[in-house]
């Protein structure tokens, strides 16, 4: 037995509105810098750093968003890279006291042209801390492993050694100037080697066994990139001061134009599986009436204030309407195709204030 078919006209009216709910979808994910909602089978780990920032967001922090405090740079958009390298075999270690080599290699594709970049921060994550020092003092020693442009053996230039009295905690590497150059076509990535040796000082008089702090290395080792840029179309120059904010109405006024409260809930738009912080935000909304008679008292521009002047002597002049004065930023962290954890602030977010326009 067939369903019953749907009214012609409801159905009509369905396929409009599924394809326009599409769209809407398809432009804010595209200023996303995203062709598609993100699928990811789990979300990556977040650094210390992006912890700091959710917990300022929650306490109501409002970053300026155009400079992350917390790095103390310019920057709007925050992407964290995660490792694409491998640990090559245990018979290619050539030295005795050597722990652990890996390449790193982290995909820049993501970095536009437009975008410039501000900050890049290579981060290790050797285990986790302890209240007692475990293990022998370790030395880092990372290189930057470039490609011949006509092809041929790769080369390896030293970067940076630094002594660790632990195996536990973060360690960073400065690699602005690195990923500026990495992120010119046609290289769009980069490739780094990294080195950890055990150091042996006979003074100390302790033996740690340096197997197992190898082992426990190669498990716990975590390297990402974090990359801040800056889009100059994003951050203009400061604009002239706003007009100050009028009175809104009283509560006995509830037909005239005010904010209303609107919480958008990312689970109900299905977008709770990538974007990892906020689960939602008040958005508000603008909604009522603007007479004549209090136009200017709804903290309404003298363009509004004609216009509804206009419209008491000529109908066919649209009245003035209810929109947004004042609005406000909200940050996202959220996770894209590649797995790459970004966090950006978006302007003109959340209504704050309303009146006639």
């Amino acid at each position: 037995m067939l369903p019953p078919l749907l009214p012609l006209g409801l159905l009509l009216f369905a396929v409009p509105w599924s394809r326009a709910v599409q769209f809407q979808d398809s432009v804010f994910l595209q200023s996303l810098g995203l062709g598609r909602a993100p699928t990811p089978a789990r979300l990556q780990p977040l650094p210390p750093v992006l912890r700091k920032m959710l917990r300022e967001q929650e306490a109501g922090a409002t970053p300026d968003t155009c400079y992350i405090p917390a790095l103390r740079v310019r920057g709007n958009v925050l992407r964290v890279l995660p490792d694409r390298g491998f640990l090559p075999s245990s018979e290619n270690l050539p030295q005795a006291n050597s722990c652990l080599q890996k390449l790193l290699h982290f995909n820049l594709s993501t970095i536009k042209e437009t975008e410039q970049l501000t900050m890049a921060q290579l981060g290790l994550h050797l285990g986790p801390n302890t209240y007692y020092p475990v293990g022998p003092e370790l030395e880092l020693g990372l290189s930057l492993v470039q490609e011949p442009p006509g092809g041929g053996p790769s080369t390896a230039k030293t970067l940076a050694w630094k002594s660790v009295p632990r195996p536990q905690g973060e360690i960073y590497f400065n690699l602005l100037r690195e990923a500026k150059h990495g992120t010119r076509a046609p290289l769009r990535n980069i490739s780094l080697f990294l080195q950890i040796l055990v150091r042996k000082d006979a003074d100390e008089g302790v033996e740690f066994p340096t197997d197992d702090t190898c082992e426990r290395l190669k498990r716990s080792l975590h390297a990402y990139l974090l990359m801040v840029v800056l889009n100059p179309e994003q951050c203009p120059p400061p604009s002239r001061k706003r007009r100050g904010a009028l009175p809104a109405p009283q509560a006995s006024c509830k037909n005239l134009c005010h904010r209303h409260q609107l919480f958008i809930n990312f689970r109900d738009l299905g977008w709770h599986k990538w974007i990892i912080a906020p689960k939602g935000f008040m958005a508000n909304y603008c909604h009522g009436n603007c007479p004549f008679s209090l136009t200017t008292s709804l903290n309404s521009s003298n363009y509004a204030f004609m216009q509804a002047l206009m419209h008491t002597v000529d109908p066919a002049v649209p009245p003035a309407v209810c929109i947004p004065t004042k609005l406000s930023p909200i940050s996202m962290l959220y996770q894209d195709n590649d797995d790459n954890v970004i966090l950006r602030h978006y302007e003109n977010m959340v209504v704050d204030e309303c009146g006639c326009g």
